[in-house]
């Protein structure tokens, strides 16, 4: 495996627990937790720049109603993406990927990057993404790790950068699971930590796949995934897990 998972615990976009979701305030915390991984997710703008959110809409995260992907960059970037968390983010802004990526290599932090797309949309996000992710994989390939519910996106992905490193994400099992993650030769399966069993991972281990459970905000719940070999789990408050394994230190 080209992957390194020297720490156990990924944070969940950014350190989701501590400032709003997927902003820079988010990833700039996750740096000074010192962590070693991040997880974000990429969806697109009407316009086809690559942003970092997570719902289809933007009414949760922002102080906007609609669809993310109909409207512009320049539109969004104006929107505020931190109040809903607290007033003391008022003015963070929905970040573009390079944006991210450009903070991330300086910071030298690794990421689990969530391909995030409707259906019949997949190609158009898996190629803007690749063509502006292609210098840094050429460089740094172990760095990043591209994972979707989508097959089809994950497809899509091996066939545009036969070399990228893929995760199967699973929120339920899926009856044709192996032969899938096979096929397209993915390093890892990130799975749902409530439909995780002691025998299933066993199961996924003994073939060869890096195994990631998310989300795990508890250190027992941690503990347990851990000792039935589970690899590294994503976390809201990464530094909770972090501390009850030595891996992190309090800032």
């Amino acid at each position: 495996m080209t992957l390194k998972f020297h720490s156990r615990v990924i944070g969940h976009r950014g350190a989701c627990g501590y400032a709003p979701e997927n902003t820079m305030a988010s990833f700039i915390k996750a740096a000074q937790l010192n962590l070693k991984w991040v997880e974000f997710d990429v969806m697109q703008s009407s316009d086809g720049i690559p942003v970092i959110f997570h719902d289809d809409d933007l009414d949760r995260t922002t102080n906007a109603r609609g669809l993310l992907c109909s409207q512009p960059y320049a539109y969004l970037q104006s929107l505020d993406a931190g109040k809903w968390f607290n007033t003391a983010f008022s003015g963070e802004r929905i970040p573009s990927l390079m944006t991210v990526i450009a903070f991330l290599q300086e910071a030298h932090i690794a990421a689990n990057i969530e391909i995030k797309t409707l259906s019949q949309h997949e190609e158009n996000l898996v190629k803007h993404v690749i063509r502006e992710m292609q210098p840094y994989l050429q460089k740094a390939n172990d760095n990043y790790l591209f994972s979707s519910f989508s097959f089809e996106a994950l497809r899509l992905l091996r066939r545009y950068a036969p070399n990228c490193q893929l995760g199967m994400l699973l929120h339920d099992w899926e009856k044709n699971w192996r032969e899938i993650s096979d096929e397209l030769q993915c390093v890892s399966i990130n799975v749902n930590e409530r439909i995780m069993t002691e025998t299933m991972a066993r199961e996924i281990k003994e073939q060869g796949k890096w195994l990631l459970c998310y989300t795990v905000n508890d250190p027992a719940r941690a503990q347990e995934l851990f000792s039935w070999g589970v690899d590294a789990v994503f976390s809201d408050v990464p530094d909770r897990i972090g501390e009850y394994y030595g891996e992190l230190s309090s800032q």
